[in-house]
């Protein structure tokens, strides 16, 4: 999650360097932004401003994807805005 406060053309180029990178490291998976202001009590109070998700197949290839050489510097200027990272597991319901 990008933070509301920060500059849309940076988010812009923060998540086409994330999104770049993931898919070179990982192939071709499911990666979505958030499009338009998020929605909701907590969309409209919170901080947040944009999200990106990207799905992995396995564990084993998202921690791949984020210690790809090509990421750390998105990751850096990322951390940087005070986003906030989730890494959570998901299972059918």
């Amino acid at each position: 999650m990008f933070p509301r406060s920060v500059d849309p053309v940076e988010v812009d180029a923060l998540i086409e360097g994330i999104t770049s990178s993931f898919k070179a490291s990982t192939g071709s998976q499911p990666i979505t932004r958030s499009v338009g202001s998020l929605m909701g009590p907590g969309g409209k109070a919170g901080e947040a401003g944009w999200i990106l998700e990207a799905d992995f197949p396995t564990l084993e290839d998202a921690m791949t994807a984020l210690h790809a050489d090509d990421f750390q510097e998105p990751k850096a200027r990322t951390e940087t805005l005070g986003s906030t990272i989730f890494l959570f597991e998901v299972r059918e319901v």
